[in-house]
């Protein structure tokens, strides 16, 4: 996490001032004096800052928001107290004056982490009690800060619902800010009479388990789809109970697969919403409608007329129109309409519908309608009957797809969450393609009902054309069971499970909630295993790998052995166990080292391992940058001593320096065998402490080892 935390927090903190403050009994003055007492007693806040304050009540307690600002508003302090003395946020906020190029941060990570402990103790000794420091192993020269998150642990089993976060300035030392998300009203069942690793493993097996489905990932533009094991249900809300062995589902949070989209799910967003590519300007369109023989916009809008479901009367106008690719395959267009009614005097109900049409084919691949209900309106169905119109509209509206489709139980009810006390009054039913029996988790039919008016109201079909690898061969569910238990594995967790389904509404309250004991998967890895090899696959397709700073097995009392390590903490690095400080670097392992001190943003980490198609984006990279030109690219060419320090210096961005003739003073015995055109890069780089002499010589000519160049890096960073 970056700046932007810390900054969101305080914006949140913040945005309450302008919420009107309640009226205060004489006790109430009490508890806002009490409050700021304690924050100035923790916390060093100048006098002559401005004050400011807020209160609400959550949980049933008085919760203080209190606020101190300088007179030209540069700096700031927030701090929540609730009225038992608890401080529960603290934001400090002040300008700084970061170095333009990067460079080691002056307060380390070890550092910081005493430093948030430290402050974790003196603000809040009972938690810290209890927590359990998470270790996600990032340190990032792009952030001046770091980020520590605490986990409550009572007795030593993780309660992920409650968590502390500290962010540290790794360049002062000072708490940025401090967030505790903690409710002391909770209970905790004691650790008596569970059941084993082993039992909890079998009842997984049973009660929850894994299944075989079909994934897909884009490669350079090509759909590849991929057998794998995944959970039946989500791993986050589903577990078992660790007393009895049974299934519980606890509606825990909101990280189902449709939680940015509400009740909707992913129908929720409207067919502008759902364009996820630029729309292309007219001549552009006209020249694709013309190659293609795609539908003009007045044929889309024919059809979407012409479909009974979408009721649109003349009533209805056409407000936009874009034609875009498609997601994810690249080949097929896709119209996006959308439509809207004005209110009138004989009907002051504003109306509005969006729908997505493949321009090709014709066919309707969503659509959404507004359902406005009327205050007090209930369902007049069930969820029974609510399916069964759903699929009697599937039969008639898209009967070939539909029949190649399965009914998906566990994403259907996660909208229920989300539903209120009162109950859901619409229903979303998932319909998950099949193919060769296994099925296709990047294909499925979803309809949303809505049961206050009993009609059709979303309908989305994610659906493409590609190639399946047969499904004979995979490993057995039992080897892919043992590769889940191995790699990612069971952990006993304090979970929060609500009796009542539709306790938990769009907020944080944990009010009607009780704490069980469960064996859940750990988190922090993806829970999807290749169906071939077991290896656990990222959000690509490719095997996941971990975060973690590289440990080299061989540089332990090599004279670069600091620079190796400190450089490896730091992502920087060439990755795999061993570094080989002594051999010659290749070109673009040296630039691999090089461009982790620049601002080179990748959608992967680049490392001697990466593919052509990663380092070329690299080299592309670099040459925009000035770094290296075209001509001088030779992959595996090994670096001389001049070369490493002329590319170090164009990344420096001191390159016209560095060009200008008879300004530098000869610093080495061996200066005549220096480059003549790269005197003034070697002496800038010597004068920066980038490189030294041996013996009084530089030796310009001579390959650049791995740990030398290591050196070089580390050098750069400690300017």
């Amino acid at each position: 996490m970056k700046r932007g935390v810390a900054l969101i927090l305080s914006i949140i903190m913040l945005v309450a001032v302008m919420l009107p403050v309640q009226s205060f009994a004489a006790e109430d003055s009490k508890g806002l004096e009490k409050a700021i007492k304690i924050a100035k007693e923790k916390f060093v806040i100048p006098d002559d800052f401005k004050f400011d304050y807020n209160v609400s009540t959550q949980n049933n307690k008085n919760v203080w928001y209190l606020y101190w600002n300088s007179k030209d508003n540069t700096e700031g302090i927030s701090v929540r107290i609730d009225e038992n003395g608890t401080i529960l946020n603290y934001s400090r906020y002040k300008p700084g004056v970061y170095p333009r190029q990067k460079k080691f941060p002056k307060v380390s990570k070890n550092e910081a982490k005493a430093i948030a402990d430290s402050f974790i103790k003196r603000i809040n000794p009972a938690a810290f009690s209890e927590l359990r420091y998470q270790d996600n192993n990032r340190s990032s020269l792009d952030d001046k800060g770091y980020e520590f998150i605490y986990v409550r642990s009572p007795r030593g089993i993780p309660f992920y619902n409650n968590t502390v976060n500290v962010r540290v300035n790794s360049e002062t030392g000072e708490v940025e800010y401090y967030y505790c998300n903690w409710d002391d009203t909770l209970k905790f069942p004691e650790v008596k009479g569970i059941i084993s690793m082993e039992q909890a493993q079998s009842a997984y097996k049973e009660k929850l388990g894994l299944k075989l489905a079909y994934n897909y990932a884009v490669d350079d533009e090509l759909i590849r789809t991929f057998a794998v094991y995944i959970p039946k249900y989500d791993s986050y809300n589903y577990c078992i109970d660790a007393f009895t062995g049974d299934k519980i589902e606890t509606r825990d949070g909101y990280y189902g697969p449709y939680s940015d989209y509400g009740a909707g799910g992913e129908l929720a967003k409207s067919a502008e919403a759902v364009n996820r590519e630029t729309s292309l300007t007219p001549e552009e369109l006209k020249a694709v409608e013309e190659a293609s023989k795609l539908l003009t916009v007045q044929q889309a809008e024919k059809i979407a007329r012409n479909t009974k479901v979408l009721e649109l009367t003349n009533k209805f106008k056409l407000t936009h129109s874009s034609l875009s690719r498609n997601w994810p395959d690249r080949n097929s267009y896709i119209w996006y309409l959308s439509f809207d009614k004005e209110a009138t005097e004989d009907d002051k109900e504003y109306r509005y519908a969006g729908v997505s049409i493949d321009a090709k084919s014709g066919e309707i691949i969503s659509f959404y309608l507004s359902n406005p209900y009327k205050e007090g309106e209930t369902a007049k169905c069930d969820e029974t009957a609510a399916r069964k119109a759903v699929e009697e509209f599937l039969k008639k509206f898209n009967p070939d797809k539909f029949a190649q489709t399965e009914y998906d139980k566990s994403q259907s009810d996660e909208h229920l969450r989300y539903a209120g006390k009162e109950g859901p009054r619409d229903y979303r039913f998932v319909y998950v393609r099949k193919v060769n029996g296994v099925p296709f988790t990047g294909n499925a039919i979803t309809v949303v009902y809505d049961a206050v008016n009993c009609r059709i109201i979303n309908y989305n079909m994610e659906w493409f054309e590609a190639e399946f690898p047969a499904v004979d061969k995979v490993m057995s569910l039992d080897d892919a069971y043992e590769k889940l238990f191995g790699q990612i594995g069971l952990e006993l967790q304090y979970k929060l499970k609500y009796s009542d389904s539709y306790a938990r509404a769009v907020n944080d309250s944990q009010s009607g909630a009780e704490v069980v004991l469960a064996y859940a998967l750990k988190p922090g890895k993806p829970t999807t295993l290749d169906a071939n090899t077991g290896e656990i696959l990222g959000y690509n397709g490719k095997p996941y790998k971990e975060i973690k700073p590289v440990e080299y097995t061989d540089i332990a009392g090599h004279f670069a052995e600091k620079q190796i390590a400190a450089l490896a903490e730091y992502g920087i690095s060439l990755g795999g166990t061993e570094f080989r400080p002594d051999e010659n670097i290749k070109q673009k392992d040296f630039f691999i080292l090089l461009s982790k001190i620049m601002d080179y943003y990748y959608w992967t980490v680049i490392s001697s391992e990466s593919g052509d198609k990663d380092i070329d984006n690299l080299y592309s990279f670099l040459i925009r940058e000035g770094v290296v030109k075209p001509e001088e690219k030779s992959y595996e060419s090994p670096v001389t001593r001049e070369e490493a320090v002329k590319f170090i210096i164009r990344a420096l961005k001191y390159t016209e320096v560095a060009d200008i003739k008879g300004i530098y003073k000869p610093l080495f015995q061996d200066q005549d065998s220096i480059n003549p055109d790269l005197e003034g890069y070697v002496t800038i780089a010597a004068g920066l402490k980038i490189v030294s002499g041996n013996n009084g010589c530089f030796y310009p000519k001579n390959k650049l080892t791995r740990a030398e160049a290591a050196v070089m890096i580390y050098n750069c960073l400690q300017r």
